[in-house]
């Protein structure tokens, strides 16, 4: 909502709810903690870069406690260190608040790196062609995942699968 404030924006669903003022003011300050926007309560969607506004919504999202979170694309708009930045942030934070995610993402990388199972789909219309669990060992840190023979195997297991349809 461009008029409102990141506070306000991130309050909304709350408020939906009938949640009171106080306890929703409090649940969304936690959540623009928890994202990382601690010092922008106050500011407006326009002054706000694309990555921090994503940021906002992910907050919206967590602060109403839905149990299972949609994300279309939700890093397309940022650059790549800020996207690195916000799967390791999206991680931390699942971590956490232990929430079912429906991510829906075009960059394999990506999608192997933040998810425990991969719905591949055929080309349009699209139908569910395979569906892979990488079963990523996430143990040792967001930072080992990229380098694991694990993660690089199922890349190009998930690229060769969608190569096929492209060949057709």
């Amino acid at each position: 909502m461009p008029w409102a404030t990141v506070l306000r924006n991130v309050a909304f669903g709350l408020e939906l709810r009938s949640v009171p003022r106080r306890d929703r003011e409090e649940i969304a300050r936690a959540y623009v903690d928890k994202v990382g926007l601690s010092g922008f309560e106050d500011a407006y969607p326009h002054q706000l870069s694309g990555g921090m506004r994503q940021r906002v919504g992910l907050a919206r999202a967590l602060a109403v406690d839905a149990d299972i979170l949609l994300m279309d694309e939700p890093f397309a708009s940022v650059d790549e260190q800020i996207r690195r930045q916000f799967q390791e942030d999206l991680l931390r934070l699942l971590s956490d608040e232990r929430k079912t995610v429906i991510f829906v993402t075009h960059s394999i990388e990506e999608a192997v790196y933040v998810s425990d199972q991969v719905v591949i789909l055929t080309r349009g219309p699209s139908s569910v062609s395979k569906v892979v669990r990488p079963g990523i060992d996430r143990s040792g840190g967001w930072d080992d995942i990229r380098r694991s023979p694990a993660y690089l195997d199922w890349v190009e297991q998930i690229w060769h699968e969608l190569r096929g349809y492209l060949e057709r």
